[in-house]
C-alpha cells in the first residue's frame, strides 16, 4: 500500500484523544517485518503537537543534554490522520499521471492538485 502523506504535509488527526488536532507531519515512520521488507501496516507518523506524551530523562555522563521531564510527540499510526485539502478539509489524497509522464498528487474532495508539502 502506498503511503500518500509525507513529511511537511499538514493532517488532522481524526481519533484518540487528540481528535481535531491539526499539525504537521515530521517524520514518517515504516516499521519492517521479520524478513526486512516494510510492513505496510505498520506505517506511524510524528504530528507536531499531538499525543504529547512526557519522558522522564535522567543525566548521563557529562553529556549537556536536557534532563527532568521532556514532553514530545509519540508516534500516531497514519490511519489515525487525514490529510487536509486544498478547501481546509480533511481530504484523501490520489495521483495522476500527465500526458508526458508526470505525477501529481490530487485532492480526492475537489480534484485540485495538492502542493509540495515544504520540508
Amino acid at each position: 500500500m502506498k503511503v500518500k502523506i509525507v513529511k511537511g504535509d499538514m493532517v488532522e488527526v481524526i481519533s484518540g484523544n487528540d481528535k481535531g488536532h491539526r499539525g504537521t507531519v515530521q517524520q514518517v515512520i515504516r516499521k519492517k517485518d521479520k524478513s526486512g521488507k516494510p510492513d505496510p501496516d505498520r506505517v506511524y507518523v510524528l504530528v507536531a503537537g499531538a499525543k504529547l506524551v512526557s519522558k522522564h530523562q535522567r543525566r548521563t555522563g557529562r553529556v549537556s543534554t536536557q534532563t527532568g521531564r521532556i514532553e514530545r510527540e509519540a508516534p500516531l499510526h497514519i490511519s489515525k490522520v487525514a490529510l487536509i485539502g486544498t478547501d481546509g478539509k480533511p481530504t484523501r489524497a490520489g495521483y495522476e499521471v500527465a500526458a508526458n509522464g508526470e505525477k501529481t498528487r490530487i485532492d480526492r474532495r475537489s480534484g485540485d492538485p495538492l502542493p509540495k508539502p515544504r520540508d
